[in-house]
């Protein structure tokens, strides 16, 4: 498990990658879109499901892909499907009608996960001075057991590890909000990125951590 220096500057790296994720999504939806990453954690993979379930409002949607490079594994965007729609729409042109909406459903939120997963990892791995690759959106749906399973994650052993981000996705967004209202206050839907690691890949992370913290108090 991550030491509170470790911890510490993994979020601190998460809050520079999610940053550049906000801008980016921001830019896609057309409206002001706030990213947030309070902590993170790592933690054991079995422990994953019973956390994401207490935290965001079941059913979720996913949008996974495969990693490659210092984040060996899996990455996951979820959060409540409840809050899938309203972005959907904001994502979209404004005459497509409300009807074909929900046949666009999973492309677009895979060009969302997408945007916010490779913004926040490749520039957290430019950072750490690491390579990371990234596999094709998938999304998923259902419980979080479920998702997880169909993650395409390794095979959790005594060695691997997840690391949760605990994000607020903040929008005022032109089309309505993340609660499909015309509030000017904006929407809230509570998320997390999930990165379930193999074996060897946890182990170089925290190790990668370990150089990037000498390099800061050098």
């Amino acid at each position: 498990m991550l030491s509170d220096l470790e911890r510490d500057a993994l979020a601190e790296l998460g809050n520079i990658g999610i940053g550049r994720a906000s801008t980016a999504l921001g830019r896609m939806l057309g409206g002001l879109v706030t990213l947030s990453v309070p902590s993170v954690e790592m933690v054991p993979p079995d422990t994953v499901a019973g956390l994401l379930d207490r935290a965001l409002s079941p059913p979720l949607v996913g949008i996974s892909e495969r990693l490659g490079g210092l984040f060996a594994g899996c990455a996951l965007l979820a959060f409540p499907q409840a809050g899938s729609l309203p972005l959907v729409r904001a994502a979209l042109p404004p005459g497509v009608p409300a009807d074909d909406v929900p046949e666009l459903e999973d492309e677009v939120l895979a060009e969302l996960g997408n945007v916010v997963l490779n913004s926040a990892l490749a520039l957290v791995a430019n950072l750490l001075g690491e390579p990371v690759d990234t596999g094709l959106p998938a999304v998923l749906r259902g419980s979080a057991a479920e998702i997880l399973r169909r993650c395409s994650g390794p095979v959790p052993t005594a060695d691997s590890a997840a690391v949760l981000f605990h994000i607020d996705l903040r929008t005022s967004l032109p089309n309505g909000n993340a609660n499909g209202d015309s509030s000017d206050e904006g929407g809230v839907v509570g998320g997390r990125v999930v990165l379930l690691l193999d074996a060897g890949s946890a182990g170089a992370l925290k190790a990668t951590l370990g150089r990037y913290i000498g390099r800061l108090v050098a």
